[in-house]
């Protein structure tokens, strides 16, 4: 017996996964405590999840149509060559890009989740959480479209040449 999407990239699996888990158990919530706020979002969660799952799949598949193999259309599905366990026969992996530039280590994400967090719960403690909030917030946002735009001038062809 085989297992349904066992041919898949562990990416697609993941979100499948997450799709079933939080299906299964937004009908357990459901029937236990018949609580609509809870229950919608482990729906929209589940959504969420199969939708990418599908988005996924559908892309593997039109990717593996672009990319006819040397000996004629490969069987995605038992093709096992891939030491991850995902079989995907050569087709390029959505989250598998190791080719571009690594982004410097920064605190930016921190710093805008903190501002955000403390620009939406500050109201109920005062104004001063949201004063140091909003500071948070824009200091690591212009920190980060900084490193963006750095990062993504770094990657043009050209670059080095026009700096100087």
């Amino acid at each position: 017996m085989r297992l349904p999407f066992a041919g898949q990239p562990q990416e697609t699996r993941f979100f499948l996964l997450i799709c079933g888990w939080a299906g299964a158990l937004g009908i357990i919530y459901w029937f236990v405590s018949h609580e609509v706020a809870g229950t919608a979002l482990l729906a929209g969660l589940a959504l969420a999840s199969g939708a990418i799952s599908a988005w996924l799949i559908r892309a593997r598949r039109l990717a593996a149509k672009r990319q006819p193999t040397p000996s004629g259309i490969a069987d995605l599905a038992t093709d096992r060559t891939d030491a991850s366990g995902g079989g995907t026969a050569g087709v390029d992996r959505p989250f598998l890009d190791e080719s571009g530039r690594l982004p410097d280590p920064t605190l930016a994400p921190f710093a805008v989740g903190l501002g955000v967090a403390l620009v939406v719960l500050g109201p109920v403690f005062g104004v001063a959480p949201v004063a140091v909030g909003a500071v948070s917030l824009l200091w690591g946002a212009s920190l980060w479209l900084r490193a963006a735009r750095d990062e993504l001038d770094a990657q043009e062809p050209g670059h080095d040449e026009r700096r100087r």
